[in-house]
């Protein structure tokens, strides 16, 4: 198959980082793989040498809206002009790029939704925003979900030109052996991201069990976004043991110890950061995050502890369970590891294979 990838750039979010990891393995399986970027050149990943990089710097983050049209335009002929047999996006810029693109060509059109449909919008600029992505994404001629409760916010329609996928693990490698119950640390690793991945919640469910084990630490490793960091900050001020550790690139030195694992995102997609937790044998708790992907990872304590998002308290009586636990939660963290097997690399690559070659 002759395959085109559009993406803004080269980045290093999870929708770009999937992109990327499906366009190497199709060409590590032999098919012609084209990945095109038109806002910023940078590469923020390394791209599969067999994979064809084209850079055509039609827009930027400040004219976006002015060359919208030569955009579409440039991007129209190239997929005339190269014949493609079917074009790919995952992300909203070029979902709605590439659906007026492919106007008038034979090129089969796949998009894949990796944001959480269920989440509300209040404005109306948003809402018609919204409107438009919804209408271009529904224009495709298959879709790629990573729930089933993804797709099921879609029409009848699009549901049965699509197919579930999850993300792939990449089992993280230990590099000591675990220590029973852990030592003592709390870690979380994501982007300071109020709005999605709650630190504020999972800061307020430490404070309320911190009196009763204060020897215990949580660790928040990653970025701030925004005033989010200054504000998780100003929060934590009087409790010392929650601390800042800025961004890691060795997540699995930072874990493999942990006493656990806490996810207290509103929405995920595939939360990565919680399969390399559960790869690893660390015990690991969630919030059940819309739409779905930590429920379809987590058997509520067969293989890890799954509660209600935006529960304090019940965030803070599954922190205090793994705690006062070790023995259960040591368990559940050996169970877990099947994540190994059910999201092996190859699986979920021959998943992509298989639905890409019946479109044509």
């Amino acid at each position: 198959m002759n395959i085109l990838f559009v993406n803004t750039n080269i980045g290093y979010g999870g929708a770009s980082k999937m992109m990327v990891w499906v366009a190497s393995q199709m060409a590590e399986k032999g098919h012609d793989v084209t990945f095109f970027t038109y806002r910023s050149d940078e590469k923020l990943q390394i791209l599969n040498p067999k994979i064809k990089h084209i850079h055509n710097q039609l827009e930027d983050k400040y004219s976006k809206h002015k060359h919208f049209v030569t955009c579409v335009k440039s991007l129209h002929e190239l997929i005339v002009r190269g014949n493609y047999d079917v074009v790919i996006a995952f992300l909203s810029p070029s979902i709605l790029r590439v659906a007026l693109a492919s106007i008038g060509t034979n090129c089969k059109v796949l998009f894949s939704e990796r944001a959480d449909p269920a989440q509300k919008v209040i404005s109306l600029k948003s809402k018609i925003i919204k409107w438009v992505n919804r209408i271009s994404f529904n224009s495709a001629d298959a879709f790629v979900f990573q729930t089933s409760m993804a797709a099921s916010f879609f029409s009848k329609k699009v549901q049965e030109k699509g197919v579930v996928i999850p993300n792939p693990i990449r089992p993280l490698e230990r590099t000591k052996e675990r220590v029973f119950g852990g030592d003592k640390t709390i870690v979380c690793v994501a982007r300071l991201d109020i709005k999605q991945k709650r630190q504020d919640l999972l800061i307020d469910a430490f404070i309320e069990i911190s009196h009763k084990y204060p020897d215990y630490s949580l660790c928040l490793y990653g970025d701030g976004l925004n005033d989010d960091e200054v504000i998780l900050r100003d929060q934590a001020k009087e409790y010392p043991n929650v601390k800042f550790m800025g961004p890691t690139k060795d997540v699995a030195e930072v874990i493999q110890n942990a006493t656990m694992f806490v996810l207290s995102s509103d929405f995920e997609g595939i939360p990565n950061a919680l399969l390399e937790s559960m790869s690893i044998g660390v015990p690991s708790v969630s919030t059940n995050c819309s739409p779905g992907g930590a429920a379809m990872l987590i058997r509520n304590k067969k293989n890890g502890l799954l509660v209600p998002r935006g529960d304090v308290k019940a965030l803070a009586a599954a922190m205090e369970y793994i705690i006062t636990h070790p023995d259960e939660s040591e368990k559940m963290a050996i169970q877990a590891m099947e994540v190994n097997e059910l999201y092996a690399e190859t699986k979920i690559a021959d998943k992509w294979e298989s639905f890409l070659t019946n479109l044509k």
